[in-house]
């Protein structure tokens, strides 16, 4: 009876491990993200995480590059297109009046002293004035204040009719100034 109890001991003792392993491996079959469907879940949307993400990342790809192209950019429009005397830009305003047949009343300029929001040896320069003539030689001269070699933004412009197909303009528009001491390097 001696071996039949030790018998007895062991099958009850391989038995409870056997349940023992057969609920832990109930408990990872049904845990959640252990099934292959869920884990094939899981990579899709990690997939699309990561393709995401490239998306985001693409504009700075070459970044370095793209900066030293606009400090390039920057130095020549500097060198090009921004003035380094205040009387440049009023002759370039009077030739474009002149050489688009206009007539301007009083131009008048509005040196921007604040610094908030310019751009380091830059001065920014509003300009004021009355434009009239015809209809065709106004818009000759908006033209050409556009495709100027100087850099000129427009930011209003109202146009009024007169008798005999004559029209004034009031516009204002500015341009830039290298400020004292400025090569035009960036």
């Amino acid at each position: 009876m001696g071996n039949l109890q030790t018998a007895r001991k062991r099958f009850t003792l391989v038995l409870g491990i056997l349940g023992v392993i057969n609920l832990v491996l109930l408990v990872y079959l049904l845990w959640p993200g252990a099934s292959v469907s869920s884990r094939a879940a899981e990579e899709q949307g990690l997939q699309q995480q990561h393709a995401a993400l490239n998306r985001e990342v693409a504009p700075l790809r070459g970044i370095d590059k793209k900066l030293l192209q606009t400090r390039a950019d920057i130095t020549t429009l500097n060198r090009e297109r921004i003035p380094g005397q205040f009387s440049q830009i009023s002759q370039e305003v009077e030739k474009l009046v002149r050489e688009t047949g206009v007539n301007s009343e009083a131009i008048h300029y509005d040196p921007d002293k604040s610094d908030k929001g310019g751009l380091p040896g830059i001065q920014r320069i509003g300009i004021d004035t009355t434009i009239n003539g015809e209809y065709a030689k106004v818009a000759r001269f908006i033209n050409a204040l556009e495709q100027d070699k100087l850099f000129f933004v427009i930011n209003q412009i109202a146009l009024n009719s007169h008798e005999g197909g004559q029209v004034s303009l009031q516009i204002k528009f500015e341009t830039f100034l290298k400020q004292t001491g400025q090569t035009g390097g960036a």
